[in-house]
């Protein structure tokens, strides 16, 4: 028997006297067919395909009539499994779509034992044995076929892909009986499985503060069973007790087992890992797509810098464009960034936006332990994001794109030597048994990565098909959201920048930054509190270091701006004074004017006013006025240059000098 077909070997067919032209005849016009070509006249020739009568009657001579029984004995059924098989299954606290999976694996063990029992007595009738080579080739394809099916009544049974793998569990079923088709996570797992307490133990154990291998888990389980130990709650002080629980000994497998199945070890790795290592490893993630306008969000993170320097590990805190790409100039430090670098960082941003003509993000993607302490986020930005794992920042993939992309080409990107790509594998040497970092000087580094971003940002934009021809800094430009709103100095120098406290003089001008500047607007005079000039300057330096407008702010009012006097300041000789000169001080002019005028506006509001006496006061004093005088004066000479002579109508400005010489 060969695949279900009786066969004889082209040996027979040369034994009953048919000649080998004979069979390639046949052959070749589809007389007949062949189950398996062979060597030295083994190849096999289906019986029930031989068609030509005169050759099957010579084939009987020689094998009899035993082949026709072969070849007309029908196929044998497959075997079931029992019902006494199912009740021993369900014995062992197995689910009902395992029962129904173990009983199919039965059967398929069984119809093959059945099948090579009939073969042996088929092969006993005709006086030859079972080819077992052909044999196990015809039952693998069997167990194939019938395990696939998914109507079939062994669907969900193990499908064996090879001989061997086949022989070996057929081997297993006969020596152990339907254990061998058990799961082999079942041993003490299954008794366990039902104590969901237990379970929930034994993860507990796992999760303490000193991280225990699971070898230990195992040893104070079992210390906790015999009352070697006592397990308590710790919120409610609740003693676990193992008769409660029903709680049984297990062995380290099971252990190993309930701690590394998916759920548990998820569930209890943020406690033995940390939340931000289960965001980045566990926890399910995003799928988002990048925006259309610039400006709609900006996110910012810190770097190290990939080079080490003579000082140590240089960072930047860097303010990255997500959908263009750009990056604003970072601002360094020697160490880790703080506070003062992610405000730093905030002016480069903001004054580059300024000098662009483009308005405030919408969107601010930050990280949680520099930025949480910054109150004014909210009140500068439409939408605040903080991100609760690294991947989640678009900061991370522009550092990518920038290191190993412009930084590479240009030489400035050194790798990491536990990076798991070889390619982003620096290359260490070892010196008296150090691995060192090579050194590089530290304005090097940082002129290097300047250099690096300023090309980055003139490079092509890699999505050329919704920005064709387009580089990331005119995709910045030219693309900007439309809602973005404008940047008001005013409000956004009082969050990020430099503050000095100082006064108004003279209603006119503040001293800062080592110069004066003068108010643009006398209006805000009248927002003052009453005697009180304090106020604080709120200011930021240009490129060059020269400050040209101050933001005067009282509390929480604001005053106005005020600008740089220089900068409106003309040459006082005439003779000398040029038409910018004049052009200055016809500024100043108007702007004294203004003053003036508001003054007036205000005086004029002003009635003019005398005061009228009463009558009964006025005749009281006409009275007194009456009566003779009983005060007594006594009247002395008045020496000279007495201050009631000072300036008497006898010392005119002519005699002053001489005046002056006499009281000497």
């Amino acid at each position: 028997m060969y695949d279900g077909n009786a066969c004889i070997t082209l040996q027979e067919w040369y034994a009953a006297g048919l000649s080998h032209d004979q069979y390639k005849y046949d052959s070749k016009n589809g007389f007949l067919k062949i189950a398996r070509r062979g060597l030295q006249g083994s190849t096999l020739i289906i019986y029930n395909s031989i068609v030509r009568e005169e050759r099957r009657k010579m084939i009987e001579g020689i094998v009899g009539k035993s082949l026709e029984r072969l070849a007309a004995e029908p196929k044998p059924e497959s075997a079931v499994a029992t019902s006494e098989d199912a009740e021993w299954l369900r014995s062992q606290n197995l689910g009902e779509e395992t029962v129904r999976k173990c009983l199919a694996q039965i059967g398929v063990f069984r119809s093959i034992q059945e099948h090579y029992g009939k073969a042996v007595t088929i092969h006993a009738q005709l006086g030859t044995r079972v080819r077992l080579k052909e044999f196990w080739n015809g039952e693998l394809k069997w167990q194939i076929r019938e395990t696939l099916n998914d109507d079939g009544r062994f669907a969900g049974a193990t499908t064996y892909k090879n001989v061997t793998s086949l022989q070996r569990a057929f081997k297993r079923f006969t020596t152990e009986g339907r254990k061998a088709v058990l799961p082999k996570n079942l041993g003490n797992t299954n008794g366990l499985k039902a104590v969901r307490p237990v379970e929930n133990l034994i993860l507990a154990l796992w999760r303490m503060h000193d991280k225990p291998f699971c070898r230990k888990v195992y040893d104070i389980y079992h210390q906790w069973l015999s009352g070697g130990k006592t397990v308590y709650d710790q919120e409610t002080g609740e003693v676990f007790s193992p008769e409660e629980y029903g709680a049984k000994p297990v062995s380290d497998s099971t252990i190993w087992r309930i701690l590394h199945s998916n759920d548990n070890y998820t569930a209890v790795y943020p406690d033995r890992n940390g939340h931000f290592d289960y965001q980045n490893a566990l926890r399910p993630k995003h799928r988002r797509k990048h925006g259309t306008f610039s400006l709609s969000k900006i996110s910012m993170d810190d770097v190290a810098l990939s080079r080490h320097t003579a000082k140590g590990w240089a960072y930047k805190y860097i303010a990255v464009d997500v959908v263009s790409g750009y990056y604003f100039r970072p601002a360094y430090v020697m160490g880790k960034p703080n506070a003062d670098t992610v405000i730093e960082t905030f002016r480069y941003m903001f004054i580059e936006l300024m000098e662009l003509g483009l308005g405030i993000p919408m969107e601010l993607e930050v990280e949680h332990h520099l930025m949480s302490n910054f109150d004014f986020l909210d009140q500068l930005f439409p939408f605040v994001r903080f991100c609760n794992s690294p991947t989640e920042k678009r900061a991370e993939h522009n550092i990518k794109s920038l290191k190993w992309g412009t930084a590479k080409k240009n030489g400035h990107t050194r790798g990491r030597w536990y990076a798991k790509h070889e390619a982003y594998r620096s290359i260490r040497t070892k010196v008296d048994g150090d691995y060192p970092e090579p050194e590089y000087d530290l304005r090097t580094v940082i002129a290097d990565d300047l250099s690096d971003i300023e090309k980055h940002n003139n490079e092509l934009h890699p999505d050329q098909k919704n920005f064709p021809g387009m580089t990331r800094r005119d995709v910045l430009i030219k693309c900007k959201n439309p809602n973005c709103q404008k940047i008001e100095p005013k409000t956004l120098f009082r969050y990020i920048g430099n503050e000095t406290a100082t006064s108004i003089r003279n209603n006119d001008y503040v001293r800062c930054c080592n110069g004066e500047y003068g108010l643009t607007d006398f209006a805000g005079l009248n927002k003052l509190k009453p005697n009180n000039k304090r106020v604080t300057a709120y200011w930021l330096p240009k490129d060059d270091g020269s400050v040209g407008t101050v933001y005067l702010w009282q509390g929480d009012t604001f005053i106005g701006e005020a600008e740089n006097r220089e900068n409106y300041a003309y040459n006082e000789c005439q003779a000398e004074r040029t038409e910018e000169d004049e052009a200055k001080m016809t500024e100043q002019n108007k702007r004294i004017a203004k003053f003036d005028k508001m003054m007036r506006e205000r005086r004029k509001e002003l009635p003019k006013v005398g005061i009228l006496e009463e009558d009964v006061i006025e005749e009281e004093i006409a009275d007194k006025a009456d009566e003779p005088s009983t005060l007594q004066i006594q009247e002395n000479p008045q020496p000279k240059g007495y201050e009631e002579d000072e300036f008497s109508s006898e010392y005119d400005s002519e005699d002053l000098g001489a005046w002056a010489l006499e009281l000497m």
